[in-house]
């Protein structure tokens, strides 16, 4: 199996002129949107298989990213989290859930998994210390940031269908750890005006997979 990591620098942004406009639904609008290819969806065997995923479950590490991670509750609610604009959770060890829609503050220390559906919608912000990955291998699905929205991500994303940032989304890494920080995206990279995805990260992606 043959990996190719790519290394990104501090402050990889894009800043784009245009009209600065506001998504009418959950789903992303195609137009000014430009796309980067990644990898192929589907083709890799084992989601948790590269080993800078390990790191990211140690105790230190995860306390390093929130200090109070150890006074963080686990999850046990609906498959379906739905934050509201106003709300504010903090989650530890490992979620678990079909969908999630954030407009208010969700923080995750340790690990989140989303089956299907994940949007950061307007000023909503999320934090994941750790480890998020959205979608199967199986059931390739979208990460959607609306406009206002911030994902900030000390660890590994993972992708597996389409990484979509509409006008005004931001995606953070909010450390300069290039020995954890990861973005894995399996579909397409897809950005629009306004949009930015910065901070110091590797950009892991797989030529070839052999089973």
């Amino acid at each position: 199996m043959k990996k190719n990591l790519l290394f990104l620098s501090l402050g990889l942004g894009l800043f784009l002129t245009g009209c600065q406009t506001e998504p009418v639904s959950e789903e992303y609008n195609q137009e000014n949107i430009s796309a980067v290819k990644t990898g192929e969806k589907g083709a890799i065997n084992r989601i948790h298989e590269p080993v800078f995923i390990e790191g990211i479950h140690e105790p230190v590490f995860l306390k390093n990213g929130f200090e109070d991670c150890d006074l963080f509750p686990e999850y046990d609610g609906l498959t379906s989290l739905n934050v509201m604009k106003g709300q504010s959770f903090d989650f530890s060890k490992k979620v678990e859930l079909e969908n999630l829609r954030v407009a208010g503050d969700l923080n995750i220390c340790g690990e989140i998994q989303i089956e299907k559906n994940a949007v950061i919608r307007k000023n909503g912000v999320m934090t994941t210390v750790g480890l998020m990955v959205v979608g199967t291998e199986d059931s390739p699905k979208d990460l959607v940031i609306n406009y206002g929205g911030h994902l900030n991500i000390n660890g590994v994303l993972i992708v597996t269908g389409d990484l979509i940032l509409n006008t005004g989304a931001t995606l953070d890494y909010i450390n300069d750890d290039l020995e954890h920080n990861y973005l894995w995206v399996m579909g397409e990279i897809r950005q629009a005006e306004y949009s930015f995805l910065r901070g110091t990260y590797n950009v892991y992606t797989e030529d070839e997979h052999s089973h």
